[in-house]
């Protein structure tokens, strides 16, 4: 049973990962495509991720009467719905809010789901090794279709792609029909200190990837002439390296080296977002800056995502401690995106935004490495 889960589970991650690196990789730069200013962009990025945290409470009720499956692939449909509506967008107006809010709906149902469905099948003994595969799927996706995404959504058109891409996203839930439905009991509380824990390091998270993955990606489709070939081809060439990354931190995690994989990880992460503080206004500099970034994202992804798991596990309710901590995330994420778009409107470069990410980066270590020694001292 354990076993069929987790195949299905890295079946749908491997379509998932098409759909973000193909469709939700160019959202804001397309907003930007659309008559947005940068900051503007941003700022409804900003949105949609203040709109999930204000609909987080939608998921307790739904997972309650129906079952955490049913959550998971709930925001999977609502996720389609909302990328055959972002071609209408047209600029600040109706159509926008609906993009907004249609979309922050789908991603918390979707993202909620998932972290608490993949943290109630998964084993914490081989956690590491788990999440990796996953990490290792998502980079080896990563090669193909940003390629595949650019040139659709050129050649197509933002209407025909996006549908292509909505109907992939249906496609994506495939491998979940059929498969366990765990309940939720309405008694169940999550441990409150484990919780707080958790929220904070999300958040920190959320204010390193708005930096070092959301603005850097603006900022670099900027630089490449917002041309959606030229970015979906350096995207797909910064995955070639990404899956061994993953795969490395994945083997320190289960071998009893967390704060190994820590190092590594964060402080490669580190090291990537001051190179593209500095090169993300020349295209051969922010191509190289991109490829070391593809290089740490599964690495960082992989030294996060598997101590959280074990730290929902734990918890003794996944998606409890799911709902709570990644309201932190959003949070932070909207922070990093706001902040962006007021340094961007005031008529300065990107440098800064990019660079605070280095604040979610050592808070991220920081509280890990303390985790990891409470585990070693228990």
């Amino acid at each position: 049973m354990a076993f069929t889960t987790l195949r299905r589970i890295y079946t749908h991650t491997a379509l998932q990962s098409f759909v973000e690196a193909s469709g939700g990789l160019f959202v804001v730069g397309f907003l930007v495509k659309q008559g947005l200013s940068p900051a503007l962009a941003l700022a409804s990025f900003a949105l949609v991720l203040l709109s999930r945290f204000a609909l987080r409470a939608t998921v307790l009720p739904l997972a309650h009467a129906h079952g955490l499956r049913t959550v998971l692939l709930l925001g999977v449909l609502i996720r389609a719905i909302s990328f055959v509506t972002l071609p209408f967008v047209g600029g600040i107006g109706a159509m926008l809010v609906a993009y907004i809010l249609i979309s922050g709906l789908g991603s918390v149902l979707y993202w909620t789901g998932y972290h608490a469905y993949v943290s109630a099948a998964g084993s914490e003994g081989a956690m590491g090794r788990q999440v990796s595969i996953q990490q290792a799927t998502t980079a080896t996706v990563g090669i193909v279709a940003p390629v595949a995404g650019g040139f659709l959504l050129a050649g197509a058109g933002p209407l025909a792609g996006f549908a292509i891409i909505a109907a992939l996203q249906l496609c994506a839930a495939l491998p979940f029909l059929g498969a366990p439905n765990p309940a939720i009991d309405p008694a169940s509380r999550a441990d409150p200190a484990i919780v707080r824990f958790g929220r904070r390091l999300y958040f920190a998270e959320g204010l390193q990837t708005g930096c070092g993955v959301v603005i850097w990606n603006l900022a670099l489709f900027v630089t490449l002439n917002q041309n959606f070939e030229s970015f979906g081809g350096a995207m797909a060439l910064a995955g070639i390296g990404a899956a061994a990354g993953s795969l490395i931190i994945g083997r320190l995690i289960d071998g009893g080296r967390g704060t190994h994989s820590l190092a590594l990880a964060y402080g490669l992460g580190a090291g990537v977002l001051v190179i593209k503080a500095l090169a993300w206004a020349s295209p051969l500099p922010a191509l190289i800056a991109t490829a070391l970034g593809a290089l740490a994202a599964p690495m960082l992804a992989t030294a996060m995502l598997s101590p959280l798991y074990a730290m929902a596990q734990r918890s003794r309710c996944t998606l409890r401690f799911n709902m709570a901590t990644e309201g932190g995330w959003d949070l932070g994420c909207s922070v990093a995106c706001l902040v962006a778009a007021v340094v961007l409107a005031s008529g300065k470069g990107y440098s800064l935004p990019i660079a605070m990410g280095l604040l979610g980066t050592s808070a991220i270590a920081l509280g890990l490495t303390h985790w990891y020694r409470r585990l070693a001292q228990a």
